[in-house]
Parts: C-alpha cells; sequence; structure tokens
C-alpha cells in the first residue's frame, strides 16, 4: 500500500513539473529568477576580497585567529623536586606495608614514621 501512495506522489509531482515546463509565464519566472540570482552572486563577488599577491587570482583566505599560547611548562628543579616526593612517598607506603601499619593507630597523619 505504501509502495503505491508513493508512486502516486511521484506520478502527481511529474505530472506538475510537465505542466510548469510547459507554462511560458513558469519559464519566464524561473529564468528571470535565475537572472536575479547570478547578478546577486556577481554583486557578492565584487565586495569579496581578493589576494593581491602575484599569479594568484582566487579569493583572499580570511584572517586567521593566532593561536593560543602554550600552557606554561614547569621548570626542571620543580620536576626532580616532584620526583623526589613521589619517591619519598612510596617508601613511606612500603614501610606502612612492611609493618602492616593501615595508618589508623597512634601517631597517624602526624607524620611519625
Amino acid at each position: 500500500m505504501d509502495d503505491t501512495l508513493a508512486q502516486d506522489l511521484v506520478a502527481m509531482w511529474q505530472s506538475e513539473l510537465t505542466a510548469m515546463a510547459a507554462d511560458r509565464e513558469v519559464r519566464e519566472s524561473w529564468a528571470a529568477m535565475v537572472a536575479l540570482w547570478a547578478q546577486s552572486a556577481n554583486a557578492a563577488l565584487r565586495f569579496a576580497p581578493y589576494d593581491q599577491t602575484a599569479g594568484s587570482s582566487g579569493a583572499a583566505q580570511p584572517a586567521r585567529a593566532a593561536p593560543a599560547a602554550a600552557a606554561p611548562q614547569p621548570g626542571v628543579d620543580e620536576i626532580e623536586r616532584l620526583g623526589r616526593r613521589v619517591a619519598e612517598l612510596e617508601q613511606r607506603l612500603a614501610r606502612f606495608m612492611e609493618r602492616g601499619d593501615d595508618g589508623t593507630g597512634p601517631g597517624a597523619g602526624a607524620g611519625g614514621a
């Protein structure tokens, strides 16, 4: 049933387009509209920026925004300090694991390892 409906719709549009193509006023209207569009496109192109370099006849590329500044990088000293701190924390964790200390007893959190 859907196929029949689709075929009827296509047939209806084909007959409408055929009738429009045969109508002189419709053809003249379409020709006028296309001519108006072409004039508008030509006018727009006159205002488009063109690349003025030698050998180039294309439109100029729009100016691009400057690239974002790179994020500040930590200094070598800071990286070394962080590396030493991580190593220190790993050693403390290893000592806690050897003793079976869960960190909840006396002196926990007081830095008394």
